[in-house]
């Protein structure tokens, strides 16, 4: 059976999920979260891995054939594997990423591999110690790195680093990344920070950095090439320095924003689909998913693309309160 496309209001057609397993994570990224004072769904609202799987399922019948789990840390949902397994059997998603913070990669790598997880994004938001644990609050920078070179071993590549590039505070690695990719088959991906939630009160750590300018400072630097990854569905536009073993993306939601060619729709760990991360306009497919009723979660699908806005308007000013974490990243 040839399936149905998913097309909003404006001709965009979607064919990619973002699945969040969690709300919960293992770190408290300033950009994020934020210390204290967060509220997390109660495990009986959490999407069960069945629940996911016939979400998917029905996501397939709209021509949605790529998926990527997320968080939260999708790596403290307990049997993540399992899920990645039954996804790879029980659906007809033709590929299936994660994004992670690495913390518990090194230790999951191989079984992710095994259970058929094709690539990882690992976010790492700067290459010193001290500033990685200063942005993360908690994290081990060594433990990250530890963790994407276990999943290179295991398969789970082109690895993809996402990085975000705050001014006044990590702008000054842009060159020691770009140098990193000469020797390493990575793909690092500088991102700018967009007011969502704790980004927008993020100023006291640094703020915002024009990625379009910076762009093109590299390319006269490094005479960067336009190139593109073996695998990938998100907005990034990738460049390379000739010769070099790995790429560079630029992912420029203010600068350069890339609304008209979105194709994803976002399913929250406890069935909201967000069509839009910049609007808090959403669809409460939880019941239905829970009671297994197929026909209300595909209208679920259907109204969620009938009410995806055309773009956002952060650039001038537009902010979203909702905290990243809760959005499925």
């Amino acid at each position: 059976m040839t399936p149905t496309k998913l097309q909003d209001r404006f001709g965009r057609v979607i064919n990619y999920l973002r699945i969040s397993v969690t709300d919960r994570c293992n770190l408290r990224c300033q950009y994020c979260m934020p210390l204290e004072g967060l509220t997390f769904h109660p495990k009986s609202e959490i999407l069960t891995f069945e629940e996911i799987v016939e979400t998917v399922q029905v996501a397939n019948e709209l021509g949605i054939d790529r998926a990527r789990l997320t968080g939260g840390e999708p790596l403290v949902r307990k049997g993540l594997p399992e899920l990645v397994r039954m996804l790879k059997r029980e659906t007809d998603l033709k590929e299936l990423s994660m994004t992670t913070n690495g913390l518990l990669l090194a230790r999951q790598a191989e079984a992710l591999a095994e259970a058929g997880l094709d690539r990882v994004n690992v976010s790492v938001d700067s290459l010193d110690p001290k500033r990685f644990r200063e942005i993360t609050r908690f994290g081990d920078l060594e433990r990250v790195w530890e963790g994407i070179e276990r999943a290179a071993e295991a398969g789970l590549t082109p690895i993809k680093i996402n990085t975000l590039i705050l001014r006044g505070f990590n702008d000054d690695e842009l060159d020691r990344w770009v140098e990193l990719t000469l020797e390493h088959e990575l793909v690092v991906r500088f991102l700018e920070l967009m007011p969502i939630g704790e980004g927008v009160r993020l100023k006291h750590l640094g703020g915002f950095c024009n990625l379009t300018e910076r762009k093109e400072e590299l390319i006269e630097r490094y005479g960067l090439v336009p190139d593109r990854p073996e695998r990938g569905n998100g907005p990034a536009r990738y460049w390379r320095v000739p010769g070099a073993k790995g790429l560079i993306g630029f992912i420029t939601p203010i600068s350069d924003k890339y609304c008209d060619s979105c194709n994803r729709m976002r399913l929250t760990a406890n069935g909201e689909l967000r069509p839009c991360l910049a609007y808090d306009v959403h669809v409460k497919a939880g019941e239905a998913i829970k009671r297994g009723d197929r026909r209300a979660v595909k209208r679920a699908f259907l109204q969620a693309a009938e009410i995806k806005p055309e773009g956002h308007h952060w650039e001038v000013g537009q902010t979203t309160r909702t905290v990243m974490s809760s959005l499925g990243g």
